[in-house]
Formats: C-alpha cells, sequence, structure tokens
C-alpha cells in the first residue's frame, strides 16, 4: 500500500466521514458528486429513447424481424429497464436514504453491479454487429473469430475486476485495479473500431456502379457511422479521463452510459431498415416523390468497373386542332321546313280568317267593352 492509498477498513465511522468529506467535500463539490447524480439523470433520459425506438419497432418491424432479432430486441429492452432501475436505486441510496453523508460515496459494493450489467447489454449489441461484419466481408471465420475473442476476453476481464474489486475498502483504492480496468478499456475500445472499419469497409466493396445501389450504400455506411460512433467515442473518452485521474467520478458518469448507448445504436439500426425500405419503395404516378428517378453514372467511361447502362429519352408533343363545321340541316326535311315557313302568315291575318261559329262570339271587336254587367 502506498502513501496515496487509503485504507479504511477497521476505520470508525467518524473518521471515514471525515476522509470522505475531505476527498468529496474539499473544493468543488459539484466536481465530486455531481457525476453521480448525473449519470441517473442522462440513463433515464435514454432509456426514453430506447422505450420510444422500441415501440417504433413495434410498430413497423415486429412482424417481419427475424425471431432470433426478436427475442434479442425484448431481451435488451428489459436489460436496460433492469439497468435503469439499478441506477434509479443507486441514486436513492446515494441522496436520499444517506442523504448528508459523503461515506456512501466511497462504497465499492454497490457499483460493482454496473460492470456486469454493462457486460450483459453491451455482449449482445457486438455480437449482433459481428455478425453483419462477417456476412458483408464475404463470411471472414478470422474477422468474426477475432471479435468473438475480444469480446470473451471483455467478459473475462469484468470477472476480473469483480474478483479484485472484493477485496477493495473504497473507492479510493482505484489505483489498485488500474492494469486491469485500462486492459479492459482497451478491448471494448478495439471491439468498437473494428466493428465499425470492417462494417464500412465490407459496405464501401458492396458498391456496383449503379447510382441507385451506391446511394443505398453510401446511407448504410452513414448509418452504422452514427449508430457505431456514440458508444466508441464514449469509451474513448472514458480511457483518457481513466488514464489521468483514475480516482475521478467522471470514469463512473462515462461507465454507466456506455451500455444505453449501445442499445440506442442497435434500435436505431433496425428502425432505419423502415425508412430504407419506404424510400426504395416504387413511385405512384400522380404523387410527389422526394427520390430522383435519374442518376448519373458513378464511374467513368474508362473505368474498369461495372458500368451503369445510360439510357436518354427525348419525347416530343405534338398538338392538333380541329374545329367541327355546323351540321347543315337534313336533305330530307328542308323542302317541308321551307313549305311551312312560306305557309305561315301575320297574326292579324291568322286571327281574320278564323273559323268561327254560331254559337262563337269571339269575332267581335276586342277593344269594345261590354257594360251591360256593370249595371
Amino acid at each position: 500500500m502506498t502513501m496515496d492509498i487509503i485504507d479504511i477498513k477497521g476505520m470508525p465511522d467518524e473518521q471515514v466521514e471525515a476522509i470522505a468529506r475531505l476527498a468529496f467535500g474539499g473544493g468543488d463539490v459539484g466536481w465530486h458528486i455531481g457525476p453521480f447524480l448525473l449519470a441517473v439523470l442522462f440513463d433515464c433520459i435514454l432509456f426514453g429513447v430506447v422505450s420510444q425506438q422500441y415501440m417504433t419497432w413495434w410498430m413497423f418491424s415486429r412482424r417481419t424481424e427475424r425471431k432470433c432479432y426478436a427475442w434479442l430486441t425484448h431481451f435488451l429492452v428489459i436489460a436496460s429497464a433492469a439497468y435503469t432501475i439499478c441506477e434509479i436505486s443507486y441514486g436513492m441510496h446515494n441522496f436520499v436514504f444517506h442523504f448528508g453523508h459523503y461515506k456512501v460515496f466511497l462504497e465499492v459494493e454497490y457499483p460493482q453491479v454496473f460492470p456486469l450489467l454493462g457486460w450483459i447489454t453491451s455482449a449482445p449489441v457486438q455480437l449482433f454487429y459481428t455478425e453483419r461484419t462477417f456476412k458483408l466481408n464475404g463470411r471472414n471465420w478470422y474477422l468474426a473469430g477475432l471479435l468473438i475473442a475480444l469480446i470473451s476476453a471483455s467478459l473475462g476481464m469484468t470477472i476480473w475486476i469483480l474478483v479484485i474489486c472484493q477485496n477493495l475498502s473504497s473507492e479510493l483504492q482505484a489505483q489498485l485495479i488500474i492494469d486491469q480496468v485500462q486492459a479492459w478499456q482497451c478491448i471494448t475500445l478495439a471491439i468498437d473500431l473494428i466493428i465499425t472499419i470492417s462494417i464500412g469497409w465490407g459496405l464501401y466493396k458492396s458498391r456496383t456502379g449503379w447510382s441507385d445501389t451506391d446511394a443505398l450504400v453510401k446511407k448504410l455506411m452513414l448509418i452504422t457511422l452514427e449508430t457505431q460512433l456514440g458508444p466508441t467515442v464514449l469509451m474513448l473518452c472514458f480511457v483518457i479521463e481513466f488514464a489521468i485521474s483514475p480516482p475521478a467520478t467522471l470514469g463512473i458518469f462515462l461507465e454507466q452510459l456506455i451500455p444505453k448507448f449501445y442499445v440506442v445504436g442497435y434500435l436505431a439500426t433496425l428502425n432505419s431498415r423502415f425508412s430504407l425500405r419506404r424510400d426504395s419503395a416504387p413511385i405512384s404516378f400522380g404523387k410527389a416523390s422526394p427520390r430522383t428517378l435519374n442518376r448519373v453514372n458513378t464511374y467513368g467511361h474508362e473505368s474498369d468497373r461495372p458500368q451503369q447502362a445510360t439510357v436518354n429519352i427525348e419525347t416530343e408533343t405534338y398538338v392538333h386542332s380541329f374545329q367541327m363545321q355546323p351540321t347543315p340541316p337534313g336533305i330530307n326535311r328542308k323542302p317541308i321546313f321551307e313549305e311551312i315557313k312560306a305557309k305561315e302568315s301575320p297574326d292579324d291575318q291568322w286571327i281574320q280568317h278564323l273559323e268561327f261559329t254560331s254559337n262563337n262570339r269571339s269575332n267581335l271587336t276586342l277593344d269594345e267593352h261590354d257594360t251591360s254587367d256593370l249595371v
């Protein structure tokens, strides 16, 4: 034991509290204690993101999903919920049930749960990407064997760290396991880097020269980069932070967020397939579509890669106008029409030639007024 490492075993509670107050209460309290509270807050936010992604997958992709991926998705959501419950319980333990005590932040028994839960959550996602990179790189068994060996080594290092932690009396002795933790960090970071680079390379080799296919490959490469960038960058920050200051509590904050970033990236990958299928669906005539029908050839004419056959269609439209002539009257009706017109006479002549009977006195002058009825 060096002078910089304090062993609190056998010390009275008052002395342990004084040491913890000196370690966490001195200087910037928010910098020392804030990561414990922020880890719970951010984990709950990420669990909300996971829940929304899971509901989206349930509505649009559950029926067409492979059985193994469907069960894996259910398992990861349940594991994420259990991880969040442990985070909330840890936060309640530190800030509610032992409020005002600094010695609770020195405990190592409770935080030992998170490394194992983190591996249970992250390892299935790593195996999922291992299968994808295995198929994309021509069923490369060497690559798959390397990744599986690294994932198994990560589990071995996690168990080793848990065994060593049983002999630690407080968080102040984190320097005693610095080699094991850094080995675990490097293995996990190597897994993420190999998966990201190999998937990107496999997609890059999948280009065919067809513009639509190459556009789809480009989208898949961007999705892979986006989904794998989160846990990779977070693990890189954890490696750098732990190498600079192992006892700092910022490492606890980074460590406890990494599993959720794996699940978020996994669900984002599954949900991206629905949007890709929707964008690649046939275009309905009469409806606007954001996709471009024609793209230029990806490769030049002198390239040895497969060429895209380009068909140029020129369309000319002719407009022909025709005006209908008025239809003349029928030949068989023209004489009858003229004969009837010739026989027609003015109204006054027609009235004078009316044949009246002896009882009909309507031929009298209509202007004369009969006043006998007025008497």
